[in-house]
């Protein structure tokens, strides 16, 4: 009697496997390992380091995610993989995303609009002043200051992996 093998399942298989799908609109929780923060994580292949379960959702149903962003929830829940609840955006579109929503333990709600404000998206024409004062030789602790954000974000403008410059709309 002899048994065939068995046949391997394919990443989307072992991946959506772990997944509370439930109704379109309700968030699919992720029911295997979760980081402390309630994150759901996932191995895409042995021995490798594993991804955020979000990460994954969105790759599996969108396709690669652009170097400089993050997937955020517009459900504000962790371990949600449902892709109809997660978007694409920087880490100051997601910071800018919890303090609107108070989800940030440390700020007062006379705080929240000058926190917001800090962190907003800098335009075209603010990221090329930013990248020609740069090219002079003005520091990024100088630039900054100037422009009311923090230096590693003046350092990562710079250096390309912040900030993209927006598409404008047509």
């Amino acid at each position: 009697m002899s048994t065939s093998p068995r046949r391997r399942k394919s990443l989307e298989e072992r991946f959506w496997s772990k997944v509370d799908k439930a109704g379109p609109d309700d968030c699919w929780p992720w029911n295997r390992s979760r980081t402390e923060g309630g994150y759901g994580q996932f191995k895409v292949r042995a021995g490798a380091s594993p991804q955020k379960a979000s990460r994954v959702a969105w790759a599996l149903v969108h396709g690669p995610i652009p170097e400089g962003l993050v997937v955020c929830h517009r459900c504000d829940n962790p371990p949600c993989c449902n892709p109809a609840h997660l978007f694409l955006g920087t880490i100051a579109d997601n910071n800018a995303d919890k303090i609107t929503k108070g989800r940030q333990a440390e700020t007062r709600p006379e705080l929240v609009a000058v926190l917001v404000s800090r962190v907003r998206r800098l335009s075209n024409e603010q990221i090329d002043e930013v990248r020609r004062l740069h090219a002079t030789g003005q520091s990024c602790r100088t630039i900054a200051r100037r422009f009311d954000v923090h230096h590693t974000t003046i350092v990562r403008l710079t250096n390309g992996t912040h900030w993209r410059r927006q598409v404008d709309a047509a």
